[in-house]
């Protein structure tokens, strides 16, 4: 899967120098040239900057410019994309409007975000039926690695508790997975996203059930 990324994500993951999360979990990872020429100006430290950059260079991350979009015959889609979304996201913060409007116009089938409040690119993405685009914040993220066997309950919630932490994020663990199990498989907004997570474990030959109730039995210890 492809996955466009949202500014406050990159910040939270590179401050906690987790950033490997998403480069192992996405084939290709995209960034629109305003998230890094102007939202992580405003919001990012220099370091962050640096080690994104350098990411950038090294093919880690693919940052997607106005005049790239132009050169495949896209940017009029993804003009009109943004038109669309701003009235969706009315005051919404303009970066993540780009983010998902760039995922849109490339076909990224994920857009990656921290952004969980209501009304936001989140909250939003996941109440459209049949959204070509599936919003994870960094936790879901994490969830999926462990319902892969890629992390141990340990390591899941060490990578949690660091991130909110390092980042101010005042989210337990606890009450995310209860949203996490709510959205997939109790009660979604989208039948296509419990269609995904059906085919996601079957692909992977996941006992979802089992290895939910690993995860639940560990952190409630």
């Amino acid at each position: 899967m492809d996955a466009s990324l949202d500014t406050n994500v990159i910040i939270h993951l590179y401050k906690a120098n987790l950033q490997s999360v998403i480069f192992n979990r996405f084939e290709k990872l995209r960034v629109y040239e305003f998230i890094r020429k102007h939202e992580m100006i405003n919001h990012a430290g220099q370091d962050i900057i640096g080690q994104f950059d350098k990411d950038v260079t090294e093919g880690n991350i693919e940052l997607v410019t106005n005049q790239y979009l132009k050169s495949i015959g896209m940017y009029q889609v993804f003009l009109h994309q943004v038109k669309d979304l701003r009235i969706l996201f009315d005051g919404g913060d303009l970066g993540e409007v780009y983010a998902i409007a760039m995922a849109k116009t490339l076909g990224c089938a994920c857009l990656v975000t921290d952004d969980i409040k209501e009304r936001g690119p989140h909250y939003t993405l996941m109440r459209i039926p049949d959204s070509e685009v599936i919003p994870f914040a960094f936790f879901e993220v994490l969830f999926l690695d462990f319902l892969e066997g890629k992390m141990s309950e340990k390591d899941l919630t060490e990578a949690f508790s660091l991130v909110c932490t390092i980042s101010g994020l005042v989210w337990d663990i606890q009450s995310r997975l209860k949203c996490f199990m709510k959205r997939f498989w109790k009660d979604p907004y989208s039948k296509s996203e419990k269609v995904w997570m059906s085919g996601f474990c079957k692909d992977k030959g996941i006992d979802a059930k089992v290895r939910i109730q690993k995860l639940w039995n560990y952190i409630n210890k």
